[in-house]
């Protein structure tokens, strides 16, 4: 496979020749977008995690600072494995594709742990004043906690079905596009920052739509055509974000769940 970011080394051809046409450009485009992910990564979650043992905040957590070294590691592993299938390495890029799969993993636990532990950690610092506040927290938390399932269940597929090269490899993309969210959200800097470009017009910055666009613009570049997992993906993710999460975190037998637990 030529540019996922995780997996084993593919067999399936090329669908068109034109793709074979621009191999490099091919490699390339998903270099320059695990480097803008690292960049998105970096900006957001500059102030309160890399750049906060130099500034005056509370240090953080345990299990937030291993949570937020899993995914620095999770991003990395897109550039390297973008650099190695650019490089012609695709032995190395599918060995490394199987520690990948363990770093999905400690994506999902981590991240588990860090909404599991909001709640408490709220508690800690006097922010939350009575149950109201603790159950919009708890909210969070069940909306956070229920986000990691379209995680797993990319990262299963395109595990499963990392021979067929094209389906794999966007599967792959829309998972480190899924878990960008965190760092564009209106709390963080970056987030802030877009969202005022659109406002009052939109309630927040669709960041998803350029990623979008990129693929879309890859597909028609590579393949002459856009690819269906492409579009479906976007159009699954959009509405599990939308419409399944806020059904799922609005379930009062799950809420009472969590509530019991945290």
């Amino acid at each position: 496979m030529p540019t996922s970011p995780l997996p084993l080394q593919a067999t399936e051809p090329s669908p068109a020749p034109l793709a074979a046409l621009h191999g490099g450009r091919r490699n390339r485009f998903f270099v320059w977008i695990a480097v803008a992910m690292l960049l998105v990564v970096a900006l957001g979650f500059g102030p309160s995690f890399y750049l906060r043992p130099w500034g005056t905040g509370q240090p953080l957590p345990v299990y937030l600072i291993v949570h937020g070294l899993t995914l620095s590691a999770w991003y990395l592993l897109f550039l390297a494995q973008a650099v190695l299938v650019s490089a012609g390495r695709r032995d190395l890029h599918g060995r490394l594709g199987i520690a990948g799969v363990a770093l999905a993993a400690g994506v999902v636990v981590t991240g588990a742990m860090a909404h599991l532990n909001f709640i408490a950690h709220l508690q800690a610092q006097g922010l939350l004043s009575g149950p109201e506040d603790r159950m919009r927290a708890g909210g969070f938390v069940l909306e956070g906690l229920i986000s990691l399932l379209p995680f797993v269940v990319l990262i299963v597929l395109a595990v499963v079905l990392r021979r067929r090269t094209q389906l794999h490899k966007r599967l792959m993309y829309w998972a480190f596009v899924w878990t960008l969210g965190p760092a564009l959200t209106a709390t963080r800097p970056l987030g802030a920052m877009l969202d005022s470009l659109v406002a009052p017009h939109l309630p927040f910055f669709p960041a998803d739509l350029i990623w979008l666009v990129a693929l879309l613009a890859y597909d028609w570049k590579t393949q002459g055509r856009i690819h269906p997992a492409t579009y479906v993906g976007f159009a699954l993710l959009a509405f599990y974000f939308f419409f399944v999460t806020r059904w799922l975190a609005g379930i009062e037998a799950l809420q009472r769940l969590l509530m019991a637990q945290v």
